[in-house]
This record gives structure tokens, sequence and C-alpha cells, in this order.
């Protein structure tokens, strides 16, 4: 069979290198960065620090994969059980907090009780049209308003009731109503995340998860997509450098993929206009001080602050930071479609920075020996109305024309890690099949 191509190196496209490579078939993988990582990527900065893309931990339960992930990382990784928290209204409560009102105002429990006791004693099936919907019947709406549906407009940028539910899962936490009841009774409750444990590298970031693919076969780096012609199979990439295809094994966010394509038909371009997604704002701060949280991360519900997630890198590990200090990594989150961003990562430096000190992460005294902030154009698939129909179109004429797509932004999924190298090894066994 020829070549199989492969677009992009993150998790998704170490997959199918892995795949490609086990079955000695001849491939090359193409990655418009200077490094490998995609979105899973981890920079090295002046000072000792090291900061990935946004949060990155590896919680998978399969064996398989955590073994070769660990072998990346010369098996040497921290294995910790995860620890978080969340923000309302100036408390700090366990997560999840549907499990955790100990302490919350009399009057807002006593209506979240009633409402959950109403749901678990209805013989009503509810009708659930969107997340909304799920919210109201899961958890009742004063909890929903008060807690879900504000980090909704926050982490998703948009209302819930314009998400569909494929993408729940295990993600929001429905709890039985003795749960309820117990967390408000009591400041000590089970613990009910669905990330229990979790490993991450000791060195170099989590990225060092994921540099098997450098072994694998041919990378490419420095290459980033211009064109695809369909017709006669050919890409290009911005150095002018052509490379013809039988097949693709493609990583690439949708509407970026379908931008690229010259024969795309208008129904294509159409369907991926529609889709939406959000990008995040990383705002980076180093520490000269030990001890800031007991948390590997937070949520912050309230609306006045801007950051929406906050996690600690150097509870991950502490070869991330020089010695004594501290890091904190803020999410804010915007989207193509309801959140544009209108400000300069940059703006968002002091802003955040007295965020921290206003919600009791830093003390005004701290000093501040790192900064950074950048976009991370693709962040989070936006589930909204219009995404099941495009994506399914979409994704029927993407293997019409044998370009396989895979991880988070191919499939167009809420993907984790494993997820996403288990979801590139999938396209590259069609590729192999379709070829051969």
């Amino acid at each position: 069979m020829k070549k199989v191509i492969v677009l992009g190196a993150g998790p998704s496209g170490y997959g199918a290198a892995h795949k490609l490579s086990n079955e000695n078939i001849d491939f090359e993988v193409f990655e418009k960065q200077n490094y490998i990582g995609g979105h899973s990527a981890s920079f090295e900065f002046d000072g000792g620090y090291i900061f990935d893309d946004g949060p990155h931990i590896s919680f998978t339960k399969d064996e398989r994969i955590k073994s070769i992930f660990a072998a990346n990382a010369d098996n040497k990784y921290f294995e910790f059980k995860a620890e978080a928290n969340n923000y309302w209204d100036g408390k700090w409560i366990k997560h999840p907090a549907q499990t955790n009102l100990y302490g919350m105002p009399a009057k807002l429990n006593t209506q979240i009780l009633s409402e959950m006791i109403e749901i678990n004693h209805s013989k009503d099936e509810p009708s659930i049209n969107n997340y909304q919907d799920w919210l109201y019947a899961s958890l009742g709406k004063t909890f929903a308003e008060n807690f879900p549906m504000k980090y909704t407009r926050k982490f998703h940028t948009t209302e819930a009731k314009n998400l569909t539910t494929d993408w729940v899962g295990s993600r929001v936490y429905k709890p039985k109503l003795e749960e309820v009841i117990f967390g408000m009774l009591s400041p000590s409750t089970p613990d009910v995340h669905y990330i229990s444990g979790f490993r991450y590298p000791k060195f170099g970031g989590f990225a060092s998860f994921l540099g098997g693919i450098k072994k694998t076969g041919k990378l490419n780096l420095n290459h980033e997509l211009t064109s695809i012609n369909l017709k006669d199979k050919v890409l290009t990439f911005n150095n002018s450098y052509k490379v013809d295809f039988e097949s693709v094994v493609s990583s690439l966010p949708l509407p970026k993929l379908v931008g690229y394509m010259e024969d795309a038909p208008i129904e294509i371009k159409n369907a991926a206009s529609k889709l939406a997604w959000t990008q995040c704002l990383v705002v980076n701060l180093g520490v000269k001080r030990e001890h800031i949280s007991d948390n590997h991360w937070s949520y912050v519900y309230d609306e006045s602050i801007n950051s929406t997630r906050i996690s600690f890198p150097h509870l991950f590990s502490k070869n991330v930071v020089p010695e004594k200090h501290s890091s904190i990594q803020v999410e804010i989150y915007f989207s193509n479609k309801y959140k544009p961003m209108t400000m300069s990562p940059d703006d968002y430096l002091d802003i955040v920075h007295k965020e921290m000190i206003e919600i009791g992460i830093l003390d005004p005294v701290d000093e501040i020996t790192f900064r950074k902030a950048w976009v991370s154009p693709f962040a989070q698939i936006i589930f909204d109305k219009d995404r099941a129909e495009a994506v399914k179109l979409i994704h029927e004429f993407l293997i019409e024309n044998r370009i396989y797509y895979c991880g988070r932004y191919g499939e167009w999924a809420y993907t984790w890690t494993d997820e996403s190298f288990k979801s590139g090894e999938s396209a590259a066994e069609q590729a192999i099949k379709t070829a051969s």
C-alpha cells in the first residue's frame, strides 16, 4: 500500500503513528508547530518554569495506555489522589458542589433539598431537550441555576439551554438524595469526582507522556498545511512542500481541515461554518512561595470573576517550578460563535493577578516571578444544536475522500488524552484497511 499521511502530532496523531509503525506501514507525520503535543504541548521557560497548554493529566484506567505513556517518560511519573474544590460567592467548598453544600445559606439549601426530594419522588418522566432540561430534572432548578448553569456560561460561553446532553457522561455527577443530605450536614464527605487519581510526568511537563511519536517514524515539524486538492489528492504546506496522498489520518480541527480544501462542496463548507468551539486564554503565574493551595485545581462559579478554572502545576510535579516556588495556571474561555475575545492576552495578566488576591489564593505581598499569557485557539467543543448534523455531514464527506478523522478536533467530541490516542489508532486502522 502507498504511504499514509498523518496530520498533527498531538495525542491522536501519536496514536495513529503508533499503530502504523507497529503494522510496518510507510507513513509520515506533518505538524505545523516546531514541537509535539498539539493541545497537550508543554513549554519550558527561563527561570525553571514549565507550563502545559492548559492543564493536562492522565487518569486513564487502560493499562495498555498507562504503559505506553509511562515508558515515554522513562517510567518516571508522580501518582496522585485528585483534589479539587470550588469558589462560590466568596466561599470555598469541596468538589462536586452537589454533594458538598455544608455551610451554604440555609434558605438556599432548603430550596435545593426540597426540589431534589420532589425529583426523587416524582413518577413523571421529564422531557429532556437540552442540557438545561437535564440539569433541572437531575439536580433541581435552584441548584442548577446557582451552580452548573453559571459555570456553563463561563466554560462553554453559552446558556445551558443551547447545549445538547451527549457530552455529559460522567462529567456532571448525579447524586443520590442521601448524598446531598449528608453533604449538607457534614463537612467531610466521600470523594465522588470522576477523576479519583492521576499520573503526571516527573520531568518535562505532560508532553513527556507523548514523546514516543518521535520514535515511530518520520516526523516533519514546521509543516503547516495550506491546501488540500481532493481531485488530484495533493497536500500543500506553507513551505511549498507538496505530497501526494491516497489516505490521510487527520487530527486537525474540522473547520480548519475543511477550510484547506480547494474543492469542497458548498454544503460541506456551510456545515463547517456552523461548528462552535471555545478558545482558552491561559494565564500563567510563577510565585515565590512554596504553598498556595491544597488542591490540584479549582472551579470558579462567580460570573463577576473572569477566571474559570485554576490549576496548580507545581502540585503535579515539583520539577516544573524553581525550588521553593509555586505556579498558577488560570483558564478563561471565549468562543468563535458566542463570546469573541476583544482584549489581548496580556491585558489579563494584571486582571488575573488581582482576582487571585481577591479570592484568597495569593497575598498582596507575594512576589510574582513569572507572568505569561497566550490563547489556545481550539480548546473545548461546544455541543450546541448545530453540532450533530454538521459533524455527520463532514465526517461522511471525509471518509468518501479517504480522510480518516481522529482526536478531539477530528471527532469533534469531548475526548480525553487516552481516548484521543485510541481514536488515532482506530483512524489509522481504517486507513490501512481501505488502502490494502
